[in-house]
């Protein structure tokens, strides 16, 4: 009959024996955990790099567009201002030539050189 290997190994030579393996294979375990993290932060900084001059164009072109929106909106309240006034004298000197058709003709031409002027400059 064989002796059973309860007997031969106890409890604590498997813990000497773990512990025995473990302090052998830090070093290593370090070694190899180091390199894997400095790869990581690697990496990582690439991808940052990447993002961030990504996020930086696409911030840049947004601005461009928000600039240009607020020219095209600059431009249409002015005409809108503009063509408001325009309308308004037109409108009280159209009232005082009532009894002039003659001078009304040369009003709504002024009016429509007013309009084109308008469209043209602003």
């Amino acid at each position: 009959m064989l002796p059973r290997a309860k007997d031969l190994v106890t409890e604590d030579d498997i813990k000497a024996w773990v512990v025995a393996a473990m302090e052998a294979s830090m070093p290593a375990l370090v070694t190899d955990l180091r390199e894997a993290v400095l790869f990581a932060m690697q990496e990582h900084k690439k991808v940052l790099a990447e993002q961030t001059i990504v996020m930086r164009t696409t911030m840049e072109e947004q601005s461009r567009l928000m600039i240009k929106t607020l020219e095209v909106q600059g431009r249409t309240v002015s005409r809108l201002i503009a063509f408001g006034a325009l309308s308004g004298v037109c409108s009280f000197m159209y009232r005082d030539l009532e009894h002039k058709p003659h001078a009304k003709y040369f009003l709504a031409l002024g009016y429509g050189t007013g309009v084109l002027g308008i469209i043209w400059c602003l």
